[in-house]
């Protein structure tokens, strides 16, 4: 059964809703460590390993209603898979807006993006983020998945999806290999 964190987040604390900030999040997994027996730290990595991810594909919009928990049939918890991804890769523009874009401005869309995670009430720019180390998580999280991320596979996973255009496809290779370059630069100033 999948528990959303939006869920269990509410009744952590029910006289207050829980946000996108970072400091609430960590708070309700760490409290969740003792009532549900789950190892606060798997979890809280499992959470940064997502965040990288995200920036790899350019999701702007894991909100707490779209990332969660499975509860198996003996009563364990885990951290789900990753779903929800309907945000990612600017699924907004059509093939005649992406075959206008240059490549200055595909590297800007590419650089220019935001999380709807939140540190002190502002959302977090992704890029800036992971780069500058501003969280020792993310850093470990950044070293967990950079040797993970197999571009070739992508492409060829790109590649093989027939229901999209030459033109989208070239489109989300372009925007993944960027940020792929990016997370490569800061995975080695670390």
């Amino acid at each position: 059964m999948l528990l959303e964190f939006e869920r269990i987040s509410l009744s952590t604390e029910l006289d207050k809703k829980i946000d996108t900030d970072l400091k609430d999040i960590i708070g309700v997994l760490k409290a969740y460590e003792d009532l549900f027996d789950i190892n606060a730290n798997d979890i809280i990595n499992k959470f940064y390993d997502m965040f990288i991810i995200d920036f790899l594909i350019g999701n702007n919009d894991r909100h707490n209603g779209n990332w969660g928990f499975l509860l198996d049939d003996k009563n364990k918890y885990s951290f789900s898979t990753i779903y929800d991804c309907g945000s990612c890769l600017n699924p907004l523009l059509d093939d005649e807006d992406i075959r206008k874009m240059d490549d200055t401005e595909i590297n800007n869309l590419a650089l220019n993006t935001y999380s709807v995670l939140k540190e002190n009430g502002k959302k977090i720019h992704y890029v800036s983020y992971i780069c500058e180390s501003k969280n020792n998580e993310v850093t470990e999280a950044l070293k967990r998945v950079y040797s993970k991320i197999n571009i070739d596979i992508i492409n060829e996973f790109i590649d093989n999806i027939n229901a999209i255009s030459d033109i989208r496809k070239g489109f989300y290779k372009k925007l993944i290999e960027i940020r792929y370059e990016i997370l490569k630069k800061c995975y080695m100033n670390i």
